[in-house]
């Protein structure tokens, strides 16, 4: 399982996935146990007006004009692998809930063929039902989301294939900002000097960093990266805010997003496109936990450009490293393969 978010599960580490069938799971990592939740899939579709590929508006009051023809026809239904394409997770009201961005055809299954992708949903973790309207406004599918915390509440950030960066109110439901980032666009956000800061990526070979709440882009652009960028982190080291990311050059580069510059040396050693990457604290020092295709994960020392240990094996296939956190005092990663699995692991003893 590679679609992978952390949660705090009744004040206990834990993380959250979901699967191709719509079902939500989630594991305590402290007691191990594990729980699942399907999706109420009836009500993902947009309650609003939605403008089709050519910008057309659809409304549910067109389809009166074709009743006959309609009655004949199946009613749409959700397809759960792309209602689920990407996940994020968050606290809202003081209730874990589960964020979700739609695939190339997300809307496609629910309004015609005339229709792409590309929709944020909010669900409760508990019951399954989705919180508020179908958030609209991406024209192809989601390629990373992101929930992050601000001045103005908790926020969804979303990114997508038409290198689209769109920045959602979660409390209202509203967008605040759309932004232009690179194609197939990754993305990650985080508070820097109490700031919630994007950086964007994808086709380019150059990363973008944003000011989520003005929408200002932060100085020029971060380049040495070779494309395509599938994985990018935001860490604190030495006091300074720094971007890792990577992808299909197969080694994670460092930058300084102050002074915009990249600095140390390349983290190499994968043999595959990194997938993911998390940062937490280990032994002191801040650390990079990569996931690739070539079925690892790698742990780096920041700011000495050092991998740490043996590569984490046991999966099969490509992995993501979706979180890493403490358990009584010790930082833990859990990642999660194409091969279904998940598993934890206790840096301490790498």
């Amino acid at each position: 399982m590679d679609n992978l978010a952390a949660i705090g599960l009744d004040g206990v580490p834990g993380v959250v996935g979901a699967d191709s069938s719509g079902t939500i799971w989630t594991w305590n990592l402290v007691t191990g146990d594990r729980r699942e939740r399907p999706l109420d899939l009836d009500n993902a579709a947009p309650e609003d007006p939605v403008p089709d590929a050519d910008g057309e508006i659809w409304d549910e009051d067109d389809s009166d004009e074709e009743e006959d023809d309609l009655l004949e026809e199946e009613p749409p239904t959700a397809d759960p692998d792309e209602v689920v394409s990407r996940l994020a997770a968050a606290n809202f009201d003081g209730r874990p809930v589960v964020v979700t961005g739609g695939g190339r055809f997300d809307l496609t299954h629910l309004l015609g063929e005339d229709y792409m992708g590309g929709a944020v949903r909010v669900w409760d973790l508990g019951t399954g039902h989705k919180i508020g309207k179908t958030l609209t406004g991406h024209g192809l599918g989601v390629c990373s989301l992101v929930t992050v915390s601000s001045e103005r509440g908790p926020l969804v950030l979303s990114s997508s294939e038409e290198g689209k960066l769109l920045v959602w109110d979660l409390t209202r439901g509203e967008l605040i900002a759309d932004l232009k980032g690179s194609y197939n666009g990754e993305m990650t956000a985080a508070l820097v000097g109490g700031r919630p800061i994007a950086v964007t990526g994808g086709e380019d070979s150059s990363l973008q960093v944003w000011d989520v709440l003005s929408g200002e882009q932060l100085g020029e652009p971060l380049t040495g990266i070779e494309p395509v960028v599938r994985a990018i982190a935001i860490a604190e080291v030495n006091g300074r805010a720094v971007v890792v990311a990577g992808g299909d050059e197969m080694t994670a580069r460092v930058w300084d997003i102050a002074r915009g510059e990249q600095i140390g040396v390349p983290l190499s050693g994968h043999t595959g496109s990194i997938r993911s990457i998390a940062v937490t604290r280990l032994n002191g020092a801040t650390v990079a936990v990569t996931g690739s295709e070539d079925g690892t994960a790698r742990i780096w020392d920041i700011a000495r450009g050092q991998q740490l240990g043996d590569p984490l094996a046991g999966h099969e296939g490509a992995i993501e490293v979706v979180v890493t956190t403490e358990i009584d005092g010790r930082p833990i990663a859990v990642t999660g393969g194409e091969d279904g699995t998940v598993r934890a692991w206790n840096l301490t003893l790498m």
